[in-house]
């Protein structure tokens, strides 16, 4: 039952927390900035895949640096306010860390090595280790199998069953994405398993609350981003030559 709960907690988690870090990490440092600086702010995309948005007519900041830093903050807050007692506090700082880090190896996969690259990229999967160890101390695992397949229950797999819900609202998406995605958090697992792992106290079952609050906010985010799609297709329908606005969806 515990590993159940584990699985049913990944998957009902792991979509708000991976959309929801992809709007904190792309979307509000950049729209606040330009806003501030008085710069027009292009709305690159609002899809089930990612928010994105840019100031025009360059952006502030690398997107990458600014999102690997933002993370890097966010992940200090759930540190602070000690979200990290609950699993989905810790899951939070491993997809914050993800996310961070497909840039940088979006950019390694497309332009091959560079140090400052790389570098951004270790930072960001040091940190998805990180919430991967603290998911450990609230769920226990004898020896190094155990641990990876704990982790595997909760992070990995949930992820998988993501991407079939991605192949289905985009049939021709990249199937290398899916590799960027699960083999880096696969191979975080990995360190993080064989890394020495106490116990915090805390129990270390899944609490129900954790679960049916994960699902509830997964239903209201996806309504939402549907809501958001067709509202533009409307808009964009009705506006016409040079008064359209500036989205573009992907």
């Amino acid at each position: 039952m515990h590993w159940l709960r584990l699985l049913l907690l990944g998957l009902t988690s792991v979509y708000p927390l991976y959309w929801t870090a992809q709007f904190l990490l792309f979307f509000v440092p950049e729209s606040l900035l330009g806003y501030w600086l008085g710069q027009h702010v292009q709305v690159v995309g609002v899809s089930y895949l990612e928010a994105a948005a840019v100031a025009q007519p360059n952006p502030i900041f690398a997107p990458e640096w600014e999102g690997l830093i933002c993370a890097i903050v966010l992940s200090a807050l759930i540190l602070g306010l000690r979200g990290d007692r609950f699993l989905t506090g810790a899951l939070a700082m491993v997809v914050l860390g993800q996310c961070a880090s497909l840039p940088f190896l979006r950019a390694l996969a497309a332009h091959g090595p560079d140090p400052a690259t790389a570098a951004g990229g270790v930072l960001a999967l040091t940190l998805t280790v990180l919430g991967l160890h603290r998911i450990l101390q609230l769920t226990g695992g004898l020896d190094y199998l155990e641990r990876l397949a704990l982790l595997s229950l909760l992070t990995v797999l949930p992820e998988s069953f993501f991407w079939l819900a991605f192949r289905w609202a985009y049939p021709f998406s990249d199937v290398r994405f899916l590799l960027l995605l699960l083999l880096p958090l696969y191979l975080a697992a990995n360190v993080a398993a064989l890394l020495p792992t106490k116990l915090s106290g805390r129990s270390s079952g899944v609490a129900w609350r954790e679960i049916l609050a994960s699902s509830v906010v997964a239903c209201l985010l996806i309504i939402a981003i549907s809501l958001s799609r067709d509202s533009r297709r409307a808009l964009n329908s009705e506006t016409v030559g040079g008064d359209a606005p500036v989205i573009v969806a992907r």
